[in-house]
């Protein structure tokens, strides 16, 4: 067993080979790329500063050599040994160009100057060059680069004057240690610009989250909203009649079935409305021709009838709704009626007196519910979400809703809702 198992983590060359293949031809996702000063600074930097002191002792022995002469490994063996001294040394500071660019910047100028009070001659001025690329790529403060190349250009058109084996060359001064910076502040702002896009990519893709949980939640209170508004009406109906069925089966038994009756229709309504939800939440499969029309303030009687069928006496005064009523408010008063003749069923007690009263006119919609209460009746288990869910709903149209017990022994439901949003 433990033979196979490790047999099965082998991977023969030949799979290895075409792995590798097929990786390089399909990368997959991009990446940022990462050149070998990013992957591998101190290895890379090491490498640097030993090229630029091999590059400085080929450069330094070329200006030395007089025409004719041939280029030889003795023709390096001849330099002063101070000039060894100096390049390694300015090599050497490049290690902490990263960290230090003016520090090192400073350091190298100073060389350079020693190296002219020497008289070494021209071909040093590479370990320069290289420090004012990173004074331009790693320097934050823009006047401190400018400082560091006039300071170089200084450094260079002075060199010239200290010795006199280098030649006085101003425009190569100025081009190469302008160049360099510029070269590097172009590479620093470019690497500016894609972190901006990155931080600017990241926090659009937070956003986008932070809008995408909050659209979740608030779906889910709009769904447990309906849901609530669907279930409790038509549960509390049966809920009462069956509870009245109960307690008369024995002595009216023929009101007891009508009550029943009541029941099974109050059921049938709620499976029915609960389909209707259910279809316009799945919308994959949801038929929009079969959906039907969203309840509103005209179905308020069919609300009245179930009510007074528990033993309530209402009285309904309903105003027309005007042609252009916006279907979200008559949704909407629709609901809060739902909702409060449901509280009604579960906290007023046996028969209640309720007056319900809507006024429409040209920029509101008024609701006003008031009923009796008894307090010695059990209440029914209740969710605590349905005065909650009400004001919501009053809210998100901007609207009020306020509801409490008024003395003696009534209690009274308000809303009034804009027909149209306010400006903001």
């Amino acid at each position: 067993m433990h033979a196979l198992s490790r047999q099965r983590h082998v991977t023969s060359p030949a799979t290895s080979w075409r792995h590798a293949l097929f990786g390089w031809l399909d990368p997959g996702e991009p990446h940022p790329y990462c050149g070998p000063f990013t992957r591998w600074p101190r290895t890379t930097d090491g490498a640097l500063a030993v090229a630029v002191f091999a590059g400085s002792l080929v450069a330094v022995t070329a200006s030395r050599l007089g025409d004719g002469e041939d280029y030889t490994i003795d023709s390096i063996s001849d330099l002063p040994v101070g000039s060894f001294t100096l390049l390694a040394a300015a090599a050497v500071a490049l290690l902490w160009r990263r960290r230090q660019p003016i520090a090192v910047a400073t350091l190298v100028m100073a060389i350079m100057i020693g190296w002219a009070v020497a008289g070494y001659g021209d071909g040093q001025d590479l370990a320069l060059i290289v420090t004012i690329y990173a004074v331009g790529r790693y320097t934050t403060e823009h006047r401190h680069g400018l400082a560091a190349v006039a300071a170089a250009i200084a450094v260079s058109i002075l060199g010239t004057i200290i010795d006199a084996n280098q030649r006085i060359d101003f425009a190569p001064a100025i081009i190469l240690t302008g160049l360099p910076w510029y070269v590097g502040r172009r590479v620093r702002n470019r690497g500016d610009y894609l972190a901006l896009l990155r931080e600017r990519a990241e926090r659009l893709e937070a956003d986008q989250q932070a809008q995408a949980r909050q659209a979740v939640a608030d779906e889910r209170s709009r769904i447990a909203r309906e849901l609530h508004d669907v279930v409790a009406h038509q549960v509390s109906m049966m809920t009462v009649q069956a509870g009245a069925a109960k307690t008369i089966a024995r002595d009216d038994l023929d009101t007891a079935i009508d009550a029943m009756g009541d029941v099974e229709h109050a059921g049938r309504q709620a499976l029915g409305e609960l389909r209707h939800l259910l279809g316009v939440l799945r919308a994959d499969t949801a038929d929009p021709d079969h959906l039907g029309p969203q309840p509103g303030l005209a179905d308020i009687p069919v609300l009245v009838d179930h009510l007074t069928h528990t033993g309530a006496t209402v009285t309904l005064t309903l105003a027309d709704p005007p042609d252009d009523l916006p279907a979200s408010v008559d949704l909407s008063g629709y609901r809060i009626v739902q909702e409060s003749l449901t509280n009604i069923i579960k906290h007023a007690g046996p028969n209640p007196t309720v007056d319900i009263t809507t006024d429409v006119d040209s920029h509101l919609l008024s609701i006003d519910i008031t009923n009796t209460t008894d307090s010695t009746s059990p209440d029914l288990p209740q969710s605590g979400y349905g005065i909650a869910g009400m004001q919501e709903r009053a809210a998100l149209l901007g609207g009020t809703l306020t509801a409490g017990p008024r003395p003696p022994n009534r209690y009274r439901v308000l809303a009034r809702i804009p027909l149209e949003p306010e400006p903001t």
